[in-house]
């Protein structure tokens, strides 16, 4: 599914990571349901847009996900509104609706002759929104419209409940990195102490030449003292070993 791999690859913390794909999941098989529920209709897709550029998760068709491409390319259009100010739309006839540049004519060329933008709010923001398109002006019943309001409602606890865990997760993931780079910190400057019988000033002083020297962060040049253990201690010292006195 379009946006996939990109929602995933923003979140490198560990925890995170695993939370991210079950909510990518979530709202692919949500918009394949979705479309199900309505029947006749030329797609269903899902954008998500919290904490992140707009990005397709989820679409029942190929022409939902080329016109949700095609409003992200041109930058505006009736989802990229609803995902911004939380106002539901319904576009009876794209073609002719003007208020989006060339976005209405474009994706009534492809197919799109009708859509509805429901804005799922997480909070107090729009987090995603839940559209419909149709190949036929006002296509979409009211039944179908009243279907897809009470769908976005009935989601919207839970797309809230997933990014608040997806935040502590993250939190908990950049706590963790800290504890990790102040461990290997210590490590290293434990080993120079005993090395060089100096004091831990001296120590991290030498560190933190080294680490600007070589142009790499304190934790990093503490990692590489580390993982060079003894035999390789002499050649991190070496370009410094004569100022550690002054």
């Amino acid at each position: 599914m379009a946006g996939t791999g990109q929602l995933r690859e923003q979140d490198a913390g560990v925890a995170a990571h695993a939370l991210v794909p079950l909510l990518v999941d979530y709202l692919e098989d949500l918009a394949a349901r979705t479309a199900e529920r309505l029947g006749d209709v030329a797609g269903v897709a899902i954008t998500f847009g919290l904490d992140t550029a707009p990005v397709t998760i989820g679409s029942s068709s190929a022409l939902a996900l080329e016109v949700d491409l095609l409003q992200y390319s041109l930058g505006n259009g009736p989802c990229l509104h609803a995902l911004q100010t939380g106002e539901r739309l319904y576009v009876p006839d794209l073609g002719a609706d003007d208020r989006w540049g060339e976005y209405g004519p474009r994706a009534a060329r492809l197919g799109a002759a009708c859509c509805l933008s429901v804005p799922v709010v997480a909070g107090d923001r729009p987090a995603a929104v839940l559209k419909v398109y149709d190949g036929r002006v006002d296509g979409l019943t009211s039944g179908q419209r009243e279907v897809v309001e009470r769908t976005a409602l009935d989601v919207a606890g839970g797309i809230g409940l997933a990014l608040h865990l997806v935040r502590q997760a993250r939190e908990l993931d950049d706590r963790a990195a800290a504890m990790d780079r102040r461990r290997r910190i210590d490590l290293a400057l434990g080993m120079l102490m005993e090395r060089n019988g100096s004091t831990a000033d001296a120590a991290f002083d030498l560190l933190r030449r080294y680490s600007q020297n070589f142009n790499v962060r304190l934790h990093v040049a503490a990692g590489q003292v580390v993982a060079a253990a003894d035999p390789t201690l002499a050649a991190v010292q070496a370009p410094f070993q004569a100022d550690t006195t002054r």
